[in-house]
Protein backbone atom coordinates (compact mmCIF):
# COMPACT_ATOMS: atom_id res chain seq x y z
CA UNK A 1 0.00 0.00 0.00
CA UNK A 2 3.22 2.44 0.01
CA UNK A 3 3.63 4.84 -3.08
CA UNK A 4 7.36 3.89 -4.79
CA UNK A 5 9.51 6.97 -5.79
CA UNK A 6 11.73 7.52 -8.65
CA UNK A 7 15.52 7.80 -7.37
CA UNK A 8 17.01 10.59 -5.99
CA UNK A 9 20.46 11.83 -7.20
CA UNK A 10 23.37 10.44 -4.98
CA UNK A 11 24.08 13.68 -3.29
CA UNK A 12 20.61 14.34 -2.16
CA UNK A 13 20.04 10.30 -1.38
CA UNK A 14 22.96 10.67 1.07
CA UNK A 15 21.76 13.74 2.70
CA UNK A 16 18.31 12.30 2.93
CA UNK A 17 19.70 8.93 5.04
CA UNK A 18 21.67 10.76 7.18
CA UNK A 19 18.76 12.99 8.35
CA UNK A 20 15.54 10.83 7.95
CA UNK A 21 16.12 8.90 11.19
CA UNK A 22 15.69 12.39 12.90
CA UNK A 23 12.50 12.88 10.82
CA UNK A 24 11.26 9.67 11.98
CA UNK A 25 12.34 9.83 15.50
CA UNK A 26 10.36 13.24 15.90
CA UNK A 27 7.01 11.96 14.10
CA UNK A 28 7.19 8.89 16.60
CA UNK A 29 7.57 11.60 19.24
CA UNK A 30 4.74 13.42 18.03
CA UNK A 31 2.62 9.86 17.91
CA UNK A 32 3.57 8.92 21.35
CA UNK A 33 2.24 12.13 22.46
CA UNK A 34 -0.78 12.16 20.59
CA UNK A 35 -1.79 8.83 21.15
CA UNK A 36 -3.06 8.88 24.69
CA UNK A 37 -4.31 12.09 24.40
CA UNK A 38 -7.09 10.93 21.55
CA UNK A 39 -7.03 7.74 23.07
CA UNK A 40 -8.31 9.26 26.64
CA UNK A 41 -10.88 11.63 24.99
CA UNK A 42 -12.48 8.62 23.37
CA UNK A 43 -12.87 6.46 26.63
CA UNK A 44 -14.06 9.78 28.20
CA UNK A 45 -16.83 10.14 25.47
CA UNK A 46 -17.92 6.34 25.51
CA UNK A 47 -17.71 6.57 29.01
CA UNK A 48 -19.99 9.55 29.33
CA UNK A 49 -22.34 8.51 26.49
CA UNK A 50 -22.90 5.02 28.45
CA UNK A 51 -23.80 6.02 31.63
CA UNK A 52 -26.50 8.34 30.07
CA UNK A 53 -27.30 5.71 27.90
CA UNK A 54 -27.49 3.62 31.26
CA UNK A 55 -29.67 6.53 33.38
CA UNK A 56 -32.58 6.58 30.34
CA UNK A 57 -32.81 2.93 30.03
CA UNK A 58 -33.91 2.40 33.70
CA UNK A 59 -37.48 -0.31 33.18
CA UNK A 60 -38.02 -0.57 37.12
CA UNK A 61 -38.02 1.99 39.84
CA UNK A 62 -34.99 -0.23 41.48
CA UNK A 63 -32.94 0.34 38.50
CA UNK A 64 -33.49 4.34 38.57
CA UNK A 65 -33.43 5.05 42.12
CA UNK A 66 -31.39 3.80 45.62
CA UNK A 67 -34.05 3.86 48.29
CA UNK A 68 -37.82 3.41 47.82
CA UNK A 69 -40.38 4.83 49.87
CA UNK A 70 -43.70 3.97 49.87
CA UNK A 71 -46.94 5.98 51.43
CA UNK A 72 -50.16 3.96 52.36
CA UNK A 73 -53.31 5.60 53.60
CA UNK A 74 -51.76 5.45 57.56
CA UNK A 75 -48.54 3.78 57.32
CA UNK A 76 -45.02 4.21 55.34
CA UNK A 77 -42.67 1.95 54.18
CA UNK A 78 -39.37 2.28 53.59
CA UNK A 79 -36.99 -0.37 51.30
CA UNK A 80 -33.12 1.20 51.39
CA UNK A 81 -30.37 0.48 49.00
CA UNK A 82 -29.17 -3.47 48.75
CA UNK A 83 -31.49 -4.30 51.78
CA UNK A 84 -34.47 -7.28 51.51
CA UNK A 85 -36.50 -5.96 54.39
CA UNK A 86 -38.37 -2.64 54.84
CA UNK A 87 -38.48 -0.40 57.74
CA UNK A 88 -42.48 0.97 59.00
CA UNK A 89 -43.67 4.13 60.20
CA UNK A 90 -46.94 6.49 60.74
CA UNK A 91 -44.99 8.80 58.38
CA UNK A 92 -42.42 8.90 55.95
CA UNK A 93 -40.80 11.81 57.05
CA UNK A 94 -39.83 10.19 59.67
CA UNK A 95 -38.02 7.64 58.05
CA UNK A 96 -36.34 9.62 55.05
CA UNK A 97 -34.12 12.08 55.88
CA UNK A 98 -32.47 14.91 53.50
CA UNK A 99 -29.57 12.54 52.57
CA UNK A 100 -31.87 9.58 51.54
CA UNK A 101 -34.77 11.93 49.83
CA UNK A 102 -31.81 13.01 47.51
CA UNK A 103 -31.77 9.14 46.21
CA UNK A 104 -34.93 7.80 46.82
CA UNK A 105 -38.37 7.28 44.83
CA UNK A 106 -41.37 8.87 47.07
CA UNK A 107 -44.53 6.54 45.27
CA UNK A 108 -47.91 7.23 47.02
CA UNK A 109 -51.55 6.81 46.01
CA UNK A 110 -52.90 10.41 45.45
CA UNK A 111 -56.45 11.00 45.79
CA UNK A 112 -58.79 12.76 42.92
CA UNK A 113 -61.73 15.19 43.88
CA UNK A 114 -65.62 14.30 43.21
CA UNK A 115 -65.01 15.59 40.10
CA UNK A 116 -61.82 13.67 39.12
CA UNK A 117 -59.29 16.61 39.38
CA UNK A 118 -56.43 15.21 41.10
CA UNK A 119 -55.21 16.29 44.35
CA UNK A 120 -52.10 18.41 44.74
CA UNK A 121 -49.38 15.70 45.55
CA UNK A 122 -46.94 18.06 47.68
CA UNK A 123 -50.27 19.41 49.57
CA UNK A 124 -51.21 15.30 50.08
CA UNK A 125 -47.42 14.45 51.31
CA UNK A 126 -47.11 17.18 53.58
CA UNK A 127 -50.86 15.98 55.21
CA UNK A 128 -52.51 19.80 54.12
CA UNK A 129 -56.15 20.12 53.77
CA UNK A 130 -56.40 21.63 49.76
CA UNK A 131 -60.06 22.65 50.53
CA UNK A 132 -59.42 24.19 53.60
CA UNK A 133 -56.26 26.44 52.06
CA UNK A 134 -58.21 27.21 48.94
CA UNK A 135 -61.20 28.22 51.19
CA UNK A 136 -58.60 30.61 53.41
CA UNK A 137 -56.37 32.01 50.33
CA UNK A 138 -53.33 30.60 51.49
CA UNK A 139 -53.39 28.07 48.80
CA UNK A 140 -49.72 29.05 47.52
CA UNK A 141 -48.20 29.61 50.33
CA UNK A 142 -48.64 26.12 51.91
CA UNK A 143 -47.66 25.06 48.32
CA UNK A 144 -44.62 26.45 48.78
CA UNK A 145 -44.76 25.01 52.71
CA UNK A 146 -45.32 21.81 51.12
CA UNK A 147 -42.28 22.10 48.41
CA UNK A 148 -40.29 22.97 50.72
CA UNK A 149 -40.64 20.30 53.20
CA UNK A 150 -40.71 17.31 50.53
CA UNK A 151 -37.18 18.98 48.59
CA UNK A 152 -36.28 17.43 46.03
CA UNK A 153 -37.97 14.05 46.27
CA UNK A 154 -38.85 12.54 43.15
CA UNK A 155 -42.17 12.05 43.25
CA UNK A 156 -44.15 8.85 41.84
CA UNK A 157 -48.11 9.11 41.75
CA UNK A 158 -48.96 5.46 41.08
CA UNK A 159 -52.67 6.01 40.38
CA UNK A 160 -51.13 7.63 36.93
CA UNK A 161 -49.97 4.47 35.97
CA UNK A 162 -50.70 2.99 32.27
CA UNK A 163 -52.98 0.56 32.01
CA UNK A 164 -51.97 -3.26 32.37
CA UNK A 165 -51.84 -6.26 29.79
CA UNK A 166 -54.50 -7.87 29.06
CA UNK A 167 -55.47 -11.00 31.27
CA UNK A 168 -53.27 -9.85 33.89
CA UNK A 169 -53.52 -7.65 37.00
CA UNK A 170 -51.24 -6.29 38.40
CA UNK A 171 -50.62 -5.98 42.61
CA UNK A 172 -48.75 -4.04 44.83
CA UNK A 173 -48.89 -4.92 48.55
CA UNK A 174 -46.94 -2.16 50.75
CA UNK A 175 -47.21 0.12 53.74
CA UNK A 176 -51.28 -0.63 54.79
CA UNK A 177 -52.21 -0.63 50.67
CA UNK A 178 -53.15 -2.86 48.34
CA UNK A 179 -52.86 -1.50 44.84
CA UNK A 180 -54.05 -3.47 41.80
CA UNK A 181 -54.28 -1.89 38.43
CA UNK A 182 -55.47 -4.09 34.99
CA UNK A 183 -56.71 -3.22 31.27
CA UNK A 184 -59.40 -1.15 32.75
CA UNK A 185 -58.64 0.89 35.49
CA UNK A 186 -56.56 1.35 39.31
CA UNK A 187 -57.67 0.35 42.41
CA UNK A 188 -57.09 1.06 46.48
CA UNK A 189 -57.62 -1.12 49.21
CA UNK A 190 -56.26 -1.09 52.88
CA UNK A 191 -54.30 -4.34 54.31
CA UNK A 192 -52.53 -5.54 56.84
CA UNK A 193 -49.54 -7.83 57.30
CA UNK A 194 -52.56 -10.41 58.84
CA UNK A 195 -55.19 -10.09 56.15
CA UNK A 196 -53.33 -9.36 52.76
CA UNK A 197 -53.16 -13.07 51.98
CA UNK A 198 -56.71 -13.17 51.83
CA UNK A 199 -57.19 -9.63 50.17
CA UNK A 200 -55.06 -10.41 47.42
CA UNK A 201 -57.14 -13.95 46.90
CA UNK A 202 -60.22 -11.99 46.84
CA UNK A 203 -58.96 -9.71 44.09
CA UNK A 204 -57.48 -13.09 42.32
CA UNK A 205 -60.94 -14.30 42.55
CA UNK A 206 -62.72 -11.07 40.92
CA UNK A 207 -60.29 -11.66 37.34
CA UNK A 208 -61.26 -14.54 34.96
CA UNK A 209 -59.25 -18.43 35.73
CA UNK A 210 -57.30 -17.04 32.66
CA UNK A 211 -55.86 -13.65 34.54
CA UNK A 212 -52.24 -13.40 35.56
CA UNK A 213 -51.36 -11.84 38.38
CA UNK A 214 -48.03 -9.88 39.09
CA UNK A 215 -47.58 -9.33 42.76
CA UNK A 216 -44.62 -6.45 43.87
CA UNK A 217 -44.05 -6.84 47.58
CA UNK A 218 -41.86 -6.79 50.40
CA UNK A 219 -43.76 -8.78 52.58
CA UNK A 220 -43.32 -12.53 52.81
CA UNK A 221 -45.56 -14.74 50.57
CA UNK A 222 -45.08 -18.39 51.89
CA UNK A 223 -48.72 -18.06 52.70
CA UNK A 224 -49.79 -17.39 49.24
CA UNK A 225 -51.32 -21.01 48.03
CA UNK A 226 -48.32 -21.74 44.85
CA UNK A 227 -50.28 -21.40 41.42
CA UNK A 228 -49.41 -20.67 37.55
CA UNK A 229 -51.25 -17.95 38.20
CA UNK A 230 -49.17 -15.86 40.65
CA UNK A 231 -46.01 -14.28 40.06
CA UNK A 232 -43.75 -12.47 43.02
CA UNK A 233 -41.69 -9.72 42.59
CA UNK A 234 -39.92 -7.71 44.49
CA UNK A 235 -41.00 -3.82 45.13
CA UNK A 236 -37.74 -3.08 43.20
CA UNK A 237 -39.43 -4.28 40.00
CA UNK A 238 -42.31 -2.09 39.68
CA UNK A 239 -42.17 -0.37 36.23
CA UNK A 240 -41.27 2.75 36.06
CA UNK A 241 -43.95 4.46 33.47
CA UNK A 242 -43.07 7.89 32.98
CA UNK A 243 -46.42 8.98 33.04
CA UNK A 244 -46.16 8.40 37.02
CA UNK A 245 -42.81 10.39 37.61
CA UNK A 246 -44.66 14.17 38.24
CA UNK A 247 -41.58 15.91 39.30
CA UNK A 248 -38.78 14.45 36.39
CA UNK A 249 -36.20 16.71 35.85
CA UNK A 250 -35.31 17.84 32.40
CA UNK A 251 -32.23 16.26 30.21
CA UNK A 252 -30.68 20.11 31.06
CA UNK A 253 -31.42 19.97 34.79
CA UNK A 254 -30.02 16.33 34.97
CA UNK A 255 -27.09 16.33 32.86
CA UNK A 256 -25.80 20.04 32.05
CA UNK A 257 -23.38 20.13 34.90
CA UNK A 258 -21.81 16.82 33.23
CA UNK A 259 -21.88 18.14 29.69
CA UNK A 260 -20.25 21.43 30.59
CA UNK A 261 -17.47 19.40 32.46
CA UNK A 262 -17.04 16.91 29.98
CA UNK A 263 -16.87 19.97 27.35
CA UNK A 264 -14.48 22.04 29.43
CA UNK A 265 -12.22 18.35 29.71
CA UNK A 266 -12.04 17.85 26.00
CA UNK A 267 -11.25 21.50 25.34
CA UNK A 268 -8.60 21.24 26.95
CA UNK A 269 -7.10 17.48 25.75
CA UNK A 270 -8.05 19.41 22.52
CA UNK A 271 -6.21 22.85 23.56
CA UNK A 272 -2.79 20.11 24.56
CA UNK A 273 -3.21 17.79 21.68
CA UNK A 274 -2.97 20.81 19.49
CA UNK A 275 0.11 22.31 21.41
CA UNK A 276 2.19 18.87 21.28
CA UNK A 277 1.48 18.54 17.29
CA UNK A 278 2.59 22.05 16.60
CA UNK A 279 5.96 21.61 18.89
CA UNK A 280 6.39 18.33 16.59
CA UNK A 281 5.78 20.10 13.68
CA UNK A 282 7.78 23.06 14.30
CA UNK A 283 10.43 20.16 14.85
CA UNK A 284 10.38 18.60 11.36
CA UNK A 285 10.37 22.32 9.75
CA UNK A 286 13.96 22.66 11.60
CA UNK A 287 15.35 19.28 10.40
CA UNK A 288 13.44 20.46 7.02
CA UNK A 289 15.58 23.45 6.74
CA UNK A 290 18.59 21.68 8.13
CA UNK A 291 18.33 19.78 5.43
CA UNK A 292 17.92 21.77 2.50
CA UNK A 293 20.53 24.02 3.63
CA UNK A 294 22.38 21.04 3.24
CA UNK A 295 21.75 20.79 -0.96
CA UNK A 296 24.35 21.47 -3.40
CA UNK A 297 24.40 24.49 -5.48
CA UNK A 298 26.88 23.71 -7.91
CA UNK A 299 26.52 22.34 -11.46
CA UNK A 300 23.83 19.88 -10.52
CA UNK A 301 21.34 21.85 -9.33
CA UNK A 302 19.45 21.66 -12.26
CA UNK A 303 18.99 18.17 -11.68
CA UNK A 304 18.74 18.52 -8.29
CA UNK A 305 15.83 20.88 -8.43
CA UNK A 306 14.09 18.93 -10.90
CA UNK A 307 13.95 16.27 -8.72
CA UNK A 308 13.49 17.75 -5.79
CA UNK A 309 9.87 19.54 -7.66
CA UNK A 310 9.44 15.23 -8.81
CA UNK A 311 9.36 14.51 -5.03
CA UNK A 312 7.45 17.46 -4.70
CA UNK A 313 4.57 16.44 -7.17
CA UNK A 314 4.26 12.88 -5.52
CA UNK A 315 4.20 13.86 -2.08
CA UNK A 316 1.92 16.97 -2.87
CA UNK A 317 -1.36 14.86 -2.72
CA UNK A 318 -0.17 12.34 0.32
CA UNK A 319 -2.62 13.34 2.73
CA UNK A 320 -5.58 12.15 0.25
CA UNK A 321 -3.49 8.08 0.21
CA UNK A 322 -4.49 7.84 4.07
CA UNK A 323 -8.09 9.46 3.44
CA UNK A 324 -8.24 7.25 0.77
CA UNK A 325 -7.56 4.13 2.74
CA UNK A 326 -9.96 5.39 5.38
CA UNK A 327 -12.86 6.00 3.16
CA UNK A 328 -12.10 2.53 1.39
CA UNK A 329 -12.15 0.83 5.30
CA UNK A 330 -15.31 2.47 6.23
CA UNK A 331 -17.09 1.16 2.91
CA UNK A 332 -15.87 -2.63 3.70
CA UNK A 333 -17.34 -2.11 7.28
CA UNK A 334 -20.32 -0.33 6.70
CA UNK A 335 -21.20 -3.25 3.20
CA UNK A 336 -20.28 -6.32 5.38
CA UNK A 337 -18.63 -7.81 3.46
CA UNK A 338 -16.02 -10.54 4.34
CA UNK A 339 -12.76 -9.49 3.71
CA UNK A 340 -9.44 -11.07 3.35
CA UNK A 341 -7.40 -8.73 1.52
CA UNK A 342 -7.30 -4.88 0.74
CA UNK A 343 -4.82 -2.51 -1.07
CA UNK A 344 -4.91 1.21 -2.06
CA UNK A 345 -1.99 1.83 -4.47
CA UNK A 346 -1.09 4.13 -7.39
CA UNK A 347 -1.73 3.43 -10.58
CA UNK A 348 1.38 4.47 -11.91
CA UNK A 349 3.94 4.19 -8.71
CA UNK A 350 6.58 5.99 -10.50
CA UNK A 351 4.58 9.08 -11.90
CA UNK A 352 2.79 11.25 -9.85
CA UNK A 353 -0.24 10.12 -8.79
CA UNK A 354 -3.16 10.49 -10.98
CA UNK A 355 -5.58 7.82 -10.13
CA UNK A 356 -6.19 5.23 -6.81
CA UNK A 357 -6.73 1.60 -7.17
CA UNK A 358 -8.76 0.04 -4.21
CA UNK A 359 -8.48 -3.83 -4.70
CA UNK A 360 -10.60 -5.64 -2.44
CA UNK A 361 -10.32 -9.68 -2.33
CA UNK A 362 -12.75 -11.58 -0.12
CA UNK A 363 -12.34 -14.34 2.23
CA UNK A 364 -12.29 -18.20 0.22
CA UNK A 365 -15.61 -19.27 -0.70
CA UNK A 366 -17.35 -16.52 1.35
CA UNK A 367 -19.69 -15.70 -2.00
CA UNK A 368 -20.60 -17.91 -4.54
CA UNK A 369 -21.88 -16.54 -7.65
CA UNK A 370 -23.47 -13.38 -9.05
CA UNK A 371 -26.46 -13.54 -6.55
CA UNK A 372 -24.25 -13.09 -4.01
CA UNK A 373 -21.40 -11.00 -5.16
CA UNK A 374 -23.28 -7.96 -7.01
CA UNK A 375 -25.01 -6.98 -4.13
CA UNK A 376 -22.03 -6.86 -1.91
CA UNK A 377 -20.01 -4.88 -5.19
CA UNK A 378 -22.96 -2.80 -5.17
CA UNK A 379 -23.03 -1.99 -1.57
CA UNK A 380 -19.16 -1.35 -1.22
CA UNK A 381 -19.30 1.24 -3.91
CA UNK A 382 -22.89 3.29 -2.07
CA UNK A 383 -20.90 3.37 1.43
CA UNK A 384 -17.60 5.02 -0.18
CA UNK A 385 -17.25 8.57 -0.66
CA UNK A 386 -14.50 8.30 -3.16
CA UNK A 387 -14.67 5.84 -5.72
CA UNK A 388 -15.55 6.73 -9.02
CA UNK A 389 -16.39 3.46 -10.50
CA UNK A 390 -15.63 -0.20 -9.54
CA UNK A 391 -15.36 -3.64 -11.59
CA UNK A 392 -14.88 -7.24 -10.76
CA UNK A 393 -11.94 -8.09 -12.63
CA UNK A 394 -11.43 -11.90 -14.43
CA UNK A 395 -9.92 -14.15 -11.73
CA UNK A 396 -9.40 -17.63 -10.27
CA UNK A 397 -8.67 -17.30 -6.92
CA UNK A 398 -12.33 -15.94 -5.45
CA UNK A 399 -14.03 -12.95 -5.09
CA UNK A 400 -12.65 -9.79 -6.10
CA UNK A 401 -13.71 -6.11 -6.75
CA UNK A 402 -11.12 -3.44 -8.12
CA UNK A 403 -12.82 0.62 -7.62
CA UNK A 404 -10.68 3.42 -8.99
CA UNK A 405 -10.46 7.22 -7.81
CA UNK A 406 -9.77 10.17 -9.72
CA UNK A 407 -6.85 12.14 -7.64
CA UNK A 408 -7.45 15.43 -9.38
CA UNK A 409 -11.02 15.48 -8.50
CA UNK A 410 -10.36 14.22 -5.24
CA UNK A 411 -7.57 16.73 -4.38
CA UNK A 412 -9.62 19.85 -5.19
CA UNK A 413 -12.59 18.45 -2.65
CA UNK A 414 -10.39 17.96 -0.12
CA UNK A 415 -9.10 21.61 -0.47
CA UNK A 416 -12.47 22.94 0.59
CA UNK A 417 -12.30 21.07 4.17
CA UNK A 418 -8.12 20.20 4.58
CA UNK A 419 -7.16 23.23 7.34
CA UNK A 420 -4.87 25.65 6.35
CA UNK A 421 -1.07 26.01 7.44
CA UNK A 422 -0.60 28.20 9.55
CA UNK A 423 3.51 28.65 9.04
CA UNK A 424 4.45 29.82 6.37
CA UNK A 425 7.65 28.86 4.93
CA UNK A 426 9.56 30.62 1.55
CA UNK A 427 12.84 29.45 -0.10
CA UNK A 428 15.79 31.08 -1.41
CA UNK A 429 16.80 30.50 -5.15
CA UNK A 430 19.88 31.85 -4.47
CA UNK A 431 22.99 29.38 -3.91
CA UNK A 432 24.65 29.30 -0.64
CA UNK A 433 21.20 30.61 0.67
CA UNK A 434 19.21 28.36 3.20
CA UNK A 435 15.48 28.46 3.42
CA UNK A 436 13.70 31.67 5.04
CA UNK A 437 10.68 31.48 7.73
Amino acid sequence: MAMQLPPLPPAVQNMLDEYLPILRQRWAEAQTHLGPVAQQAVSLAQKFWGQLAEAGTGASVGATFRHLCVVGLNRSELLLAGESQSVFADNWQDLADDNLRRHMALMFFAPRGLDGTPVNPYLFLAGENPDAAAAQGEEGNAVFLAEQSIGNTSLIDLCRISAGGPNTVNIIVAADVLFHWDIKDNYILPTSPTTWVRDVQAVIKSYPRTTVAHIYTQWEADLLTPSDRLKIHRLRDIPLDPPTWLNQPTVQQKYGTYVLTFALLVAGLTYAGLWLKQRALDALLDDYHVVEQQIPRGGQYADIAKAISEQEKMFAKRDLFAVMVKDGGRAIANSGMKVDNFEVRVAEPSDPPKQYVFTIEAEKNAYEGWLQEEPIARAVLMNSALLDAMRKPPTTTGFKLEGITDVATLARAYAKVAPKPNVEVTSSTQPGRGAGK
